[in-house]
């Protein structure tokens, strides 16, 4: 205790001395291109990847109001017919993730005719954020509705982990906001407190972990259209039930998303849009939102665990090479591993998301910093003549 009151002080400076040394490589790195791989690879995983990939229990079948139905490549003509079997079921919202562009036949009169007589449906348009003259809409033959955008947000759509979603835009609400609007005002109410804030969506399955339906199944004349009553019944692309040789929408609407069992490397899009709109109105209506502990907490927690460590590695220091060089790298191990696993505890049974990136560079380079820490010192007393007192000047003395 005597120790760690004696070098209160010198704990405070070399901790800043730390942290300003990872901050001033944080922003070379990421204002280099030459380490513009490497920051895109590190941008484009976090370590929750591993809760959802390796241990997030994925027999889980959801038993909530959401159901999904499958267009495949159909007509307009069978998507009618479609809407027209769902609609007997009496849905509380029938919300269409595709979008009708042209008015191409005849034909198309019995599709507006359903929108017409039915207000329980939501619309979808792609938003151009920077330019709303682009922005994709229905045609308005079916509808002058524009209920809600369905875009995704990431840094590269086709390429990068879709993680993230904004329920408002711009004044503008997303799809699945509009959805649960017509689904329940009290919970749209709540969710209008995250008006252009970007939120983490909370993921907890895929296709599988759905009740879902082919467009064969609902269109047979024995399917009970009764499972439908009350209930928000998505219709989108997920697939098509034959493969067609040279069929190119076989993977199309089709994302990255953290439930990739691919951690790194070269992998398959593995998660339909309609079925992120599904994850996302499931986490809205159970109000599970993830809480993403802010940046300046990040770095002030950081700090302060940093702190409790250094009497540890520098008593190690002291004690000599051996003891730095070995149970000191033991100790950094242990760390680095005790810091992943409570984050993804955290993550797990609290819904919170502490990004321990800034605390694990800390943690992995504090032997380095330690000794680049005593070399600056000796610098300033013998090469500036500064007079400098510390006990890493005098390090045989605490032997």
């Amino acid at each position: 205790m005597k120790f760690l009151k004696s070098f209160f002080t010198e704990y405070l400076l070399l901790n800043l001395v730390i942290f300003g040394c990872v901050a001033l490589i944080s922003l070379v790195v990421l204002n280099i291109s030459f380490f513009d791989p490497f920051t895109q690879a590190f941008r484009d995983f976090t370590l929750t990847d591993l809760y959802y990939s390796k241990i997030k229990d994925r027999n889980e079948i959801y038993k909530g109001p959401v159901i999904l139905v499958n267009i495949e490549n159909k007509n307009r003509q069978e998507i009618a017919f479609l809407l027209q079997q769902i609609e007997t079921g009496k849905p509380k919202v029938v919300a269409l993730d595709f979008l009708l562009k042209k008015h191409q036949s005849p034909q198309d009169s019995i599709l507006k005719q359903i929108f017409d007589e039915n207000k329980n449906i939501v619309f979808n348009f792609i938003a151009d954020f920077d330019d709303e003259k682009q922005n994709e809409y229905n045609d308005s033959f079916f509808t002058t509705k524009a209920d809600g955008y369905s875009n995704l947000v990431s840094e590269n759509i086709e390429y990068s982990t879709i993680r993230n979603y904004y329920p408002f835009y711009q004044n503008h609400e997303a799809f699945t906001s509009a959805i649960i609007k017509k689904y329940d005002s009290t919970i749209y109410t709540d969710l209008l407190k995250w008006k252009n804030k970007k939120v983490e969506i909370h993921f907890t399955g895929n296709l599988s972990n759905f009740t879902y339906y082919t467009f064969n199944e609902v269109t047979d004349p024995d399917f009970n259209s009764a499972i439908f009553e009350n209930k928000i019944v998505l219709l989108g692309y997920f697939g098509l039930n034959e493969f067609k040789t040279g069929n190119l929408r076989l993977d199309e609407d089709k994302f990255f998303t953290p439930l990739n069992p691919q951690l790194s490397g070269r992998s398959y899009p593995d998660m339909y849009g309609v079925v992120i709109h599904a994850n996302i109105i499931r986490m809205i209506l159970e109000h599970n939102f993830i809480r993403v502990v802010p940046t300046w907490l990040v770095i002030f927690i950081s700090f302060i665990i940093l702190w409790f460590i250094l009497p540890m590695m520098c008593g190690l220091f002291f004690k000599g090479d051996i003891w730095f060089n070995t149970t000191g790298t033991l100790l950094q191990l242990v760390g680095s591993i005790l810091v992943v696993f409570f984050c993804v505890l955290i993550y797990r049974h609290f819904n919170t998301k502490f990004d321990p990136g800034f605390l694990l560079t800390c943690v992995v380079l504090l032997p380095t910093f330690i000794n680049l820490y005593e070399a600056l010192l000796v610098f300033l007393k013998h090469k500036i003549k500064l007079p400098v007192k510390s006990a890493f000047l005098e390090k045989d003395s605490h032997d």
